[in-house]
């Protein structure tokens, strides 16, 4: 079984290895704009299994099958605090996995943002939720920023082309959140130069 990397010359060395698949985990987001103004987003993790995993008090986990298979689906408004969460299992190693679900709408009313991954731990971590669930509401977290900001962006810039004056400062909070976006770096100054700072040279 060969992967993305088996060309990479980091990789592979001058003798072929032989790799066994034994597990694929597949996560998949989804943000949706719906018509009563709500972002509607959505993600499930998939853990299917290359080799039999084995158990005592049920029957063993099979190559091909699933052993985690678990989906999120969160309202979220325009001011990031999240309005609903619904939860599905259509795979997990035991029955009692389902029985958190309802858990999850403990959420409601907790807002996206700094702080987000810490409520959610408080709320929902350990044995007060479902591993997999949990760390899904991170992605959930990033899904929302990334379906919603370009309409933020646009609703700003109506308001005036300097990002310094726009009216919802968490729309520019991506600055220095990563090496591209970071202060000094070139994005910042093509995009926004008008958030340099005074020693930094503006485009």
């Amino acid at each position: 079984m060969y992967s993305d990397y088996d060309k990479d010359e980091a990789i592979v060395t001058e003798q072929d290895i032989h790799k066994e698949l034994v597990h694929t985990r597949q996560i998949t987001c989804r943000g949706y704009r719906r018509g009563d103004g709500l972002w509607q987003i959505e993600a499930s993790v998939a853990d299917e299994k290359g080799q039999t995993v084995p158990f005592n008090s049920r029957r063993d986990v099979l190559p091909g099958e699933m052993i985690h298979h678990f989906s999120l689906c969160v309202l979220i408004d325009d001011d990031y605090q999240i309005r609903d969460v619904v939860t599905k299992t259509m795979a997990a190693p035991w029955p009692v996995c389902s029985e958190v679900a309802a858990d999850y709408r403990k959420l409601i009313g907790v807002r996206i943002g700094p702080g987000f991954n810490r409520a959610v731990r408080d709320i929902l971590g350990g044995p007060l939720g479902c591993t997999h669930l949990t760390d899904l509401l991170g992605q959930i977290g990033n899904t929302y920023m990334q379906a919603s900001w370009p309409d933020r962006v646009a609703r700003q810039r109506r308001t005036g082309d300097d990002p310094r004056h726009w009216p919802d400062t968490r729309t520019l909070s991506f600055v220095d959140g990563c090496y591209a976006w970071r202060k000094d770096g070139a994005a910042l100054a093509g995009e926004y130069p008008q958030l340099l700072g005074d020693d930094q040279v503006k485009p």
